[in-house]
């Protein structure tokens, strides 16, 4: 039967296991509305000529990573943690993020659940986090975030997934 899919009902960051290529512990997280995209570059192509000829002989084609971006809109200090790293602190009852001195990518994993019940599962997600703000009246502080699915290192963990509404995706 034939399937279209559109939209998310809940996108979810987990833990990437290094040990296995498990995900787990997924925790939904708070994309702003229309910003999540998923896309594959055209591949990289190298064209092979032979000697006064004006089309190739062989060509050969290497896959671009899937990339991801996204937009986080809760500035909540957990929040700023998760995605920015750095540490959170109490200062006189009220939570403060204080930001990382050195700046790098996460690793985590990346679960979607599509309106149409299906899911989409990337066991390690390897990705860049930067605030994008923009503080006036009509705009919100944003927390972009870029990244790309990785190989999850382990043969029989594929690095990405897609299934049925109500597939077991452990």
């Amino acid at each position: 039967m034939a399937a279209v899919t559109y939209g998310a009902s809940k996108i979810e960051l987990g833990v990437f296991s290094a040990v296995d290529g498990s995900a787990s512990g997924f925790v939904e997280i708070p994309v702003y509305k229309d910003t999540f995209t998923m896309t594959e570059a055209e591949p990289n192509k190298t064209q092979h000529y032979q000697q006064g000829r004006s089309n190739p002989r062989l060509e050969r084609f290497n896959a671009n990573p899937l990339d991801i971006a996204f937009q986080i809109m809760d500035t909540d200090p957990d929040v700023l943690l998760q995605f920015l790293g750095g540490t959170v602190a109490t200062v006189n009852t009220k939570k403060v993020w204080r930001s990382p001195k050195t700046k790098s990518e996460q690793v985590k994993a990346l679960r979607i659940t599509c309106d149409d019940g299906s899911i989409i599962v990337i066991p390690k997600f390897n990705f860049y986090a930067r605030p994008n703000l923009t503080i006036t009246d009509a705009n919100i502080n944003l927390i972009d975030i870029s990244g790309s699915v990785n190989d999850t290192g382990f043969v029989e963990v594929p690095d990405i997934t897609w299934g049925e509404a109500g597939y077991d995706t452990v």
